[in-house]
């Protein structure tokens, strides 16, 4: 099951609505073990029996977060926050990465003679393994660092761990935060529930009509075989891929947060119109806001940060930069994505700093944030490239097209080398760009529909949803951040 199936609407999501809100009305402690077993029902449907991983995770910082904090003695806290560490990070690196090490060291070893070949073990990944470590990891380090003490039953913090509109494909909830939310019965309300539809509908719409519509054209460049000495072709599949990426992810967090909207829990935002981004660092303020915020957290700041000069700057940050592309997926390209997003990070620190730089921004300052917005999208849809294309000669023939190195402008053959589906496809690139510029400027549509009169919100909602149905390919695509 996932946010695409029609059973999801159907069936799970109204039983879990009707639990919550009126069979547990004012129960909370009943809210909370309704909210825990659907949350489990739903993992069990979307992955199996790597339920017993979720668990695991669960149980282990469940028991490391109280030993660390009824200890004084910090050489027994530290042990046990090692241990909690050492199991997740072991169950990550086992489900996510063991085949892709064991598959580095054979392509390594063809260089020595006599080198054994190891044979992999085929690990299905299990899904949102890597957001719910994140989540669970940063409960047990923040009991560690006394910012906060642990959850006082154990049914609170297994339903945090769980929650299943974030549990597949995030946002990472701060335990915390989802504290606030549970402290008293959950309730909705008129214009938190019309929200939460709302949030679904325009998820949805975003999904199937944008994200899926696009993803074909992308699989069409992206083959062996196509032309990608084409700069038009190789702009446009970078162009696309950038919006299917969006579209497919935001769409998951608007239907995460519309989910939780409908029993009256309120999750964290996490986009906020990336592609109005007018520098790397103001891109990752944007961009998966709830991941960036505890590499952050959690990564580059214990390693220095920009604390300790510029040696210390450029290892906080290369690290985590590597780390995070790392942690998308198994495979050198994320590694060099990661790679890529820390060289534009460590090249803006340096040019800004520049005083001719400065003084340009004073001058002229409209010009300066223009060319600031136009300088990075284009570094950024070139990363793209790297996150979407796995086969090594395809990417750097890519990189360099994109780039303009032996490489030709033809029109005529990037239309014929497009889908049959075209006009459509770029009518909805355009509505796409027009409606991502108007929603930095203005805010968010779905929120000011969700205010509107309910004549005018429903009419509105009916013709998306009309709209979804009419306009969805054929296939639906699976959700990109369900591999990760």
């Amino acid at each position: 099951m996932d946010f695409v199936t029609p059973e999801y609407y159907k069936i799970f999501l109204p039983i879990v609505v009707i639990l919550v809100l009126f069979v547990g009305r004012q129960k909370r402690d009943l809210q909370i073990l309704v909210m825990l077993a659907m949350s489990y029902i739903f993992f069990w449907l979307a992955s199996g029996w790597h339920v017993i991983l979720l668990l695991t995770s669960t149980i282990v910082d469940w028991t490391a977060g109280k030993k660390i904090h009824s200890s004084s003695d910090r050489k027994h806290r530290k042990r046990w926050l090692i241990g909690s560490l050492t199991i997740n990070l072991g169950l990550l690196a086992i489900f996510k990465y063991l085949d892709f090490l064991i598959e580095t060291w054979n392509l390594a070893s063809l260089r020595f003679d006599g080198a054994p070949e190891l044979d992999t073990f085929g690990l299905l990944l299990p899904v949102g393994i890597s957001f719910y470590t994140f989540q669970t990891m940063s409960y047990t380090i923040d009991i560690y660092r006394e910012k906060h003490t642990p959850y006082d039953k154990f049914t609170d913090f297994a339903c945090y761990a769980a929650f299943f509109p974030q549990l597949v494909a995030g946002p990472i909830v701060r335990s915390q935060h989802f504290l606030e939310q549970i402290k008293d019965p959950v309730s909705s309300s008129p214009y938190k529930f019309r929200l939460g539809l709302t949030l679904i509908i325009y998820g949805l719409a975003k999904k199937l009509i944008i994200a899926d519509n696009v993803a074909i054209h992308v699989n069409e460049i992206f083959t062996e075989g196509s032309n990608l000495e084409n700069i038009a072709l190789i702009w446009w599949g970078s162009l696309c891929f950038g919006i299917q990426i969006y579209c497919d992810f935001s769409a998951y967090t608007d239907i995460a947060l519309g989910s939780a909207y409908l029993i009256g829990i309120e999750l964290p935002e996490n986009f906020k119109t990336p592609y109005a981004a007018r520098s790397p660092q103001d891109f990752w303020r944007r961009w998966h806001i709830s991941l960036s915020t505890w590499l952050r957290d959690y990564l580059y700041i214990p390693l220095g940060g920009s604390r300790g000069g510029t040696r210390v700057l450029v290892i906080s940050l290369m690290g985590t930069m590597l780390l995070g592309g790392l942690w998308h997926g198994a495979s050198w390209n994320f590694v060099l994505w990661g790679f890529m997003h820390g060289v534009l990070l460590l090249c803006h620190r340096v040019i800004t700093s520049s005083s001719a730089i400065k003084k340009s921004f004073e001058l002229a300052p409209k010009i300066s944030i223009f060319a600031g917005w136009m300088i990075t999208q284009y570094f950024i849809f070139m990363t793209w490239l790297v996150f979407r294309v796995e086969d090594t000669t395809m990417m750097l023939r890519s990189l360099k097209t994109f780039v303009g190195i032996d490489a030709y402008w033809d029109y005529s053959e990037f239309f014929e080398s497009l889908p049959d589906v075209k006009l459509m496809t770029m009518g909805l690139v355009l509505i796409f760009v027009i409606a991502h510029g108007v929603s930095g400027k203005l805010g968010g549509f779905k929120i000011w529909l969700s205010k509107q009169h309910s004549l005018v919100w429903g009419a509105i909602c009916g013709m998306i949803i009309s709209a979804t149905f009419l306009l969805r390919p054929a296939e639906t695509v699976e959700f990109i951040y369900f591999r990760f």
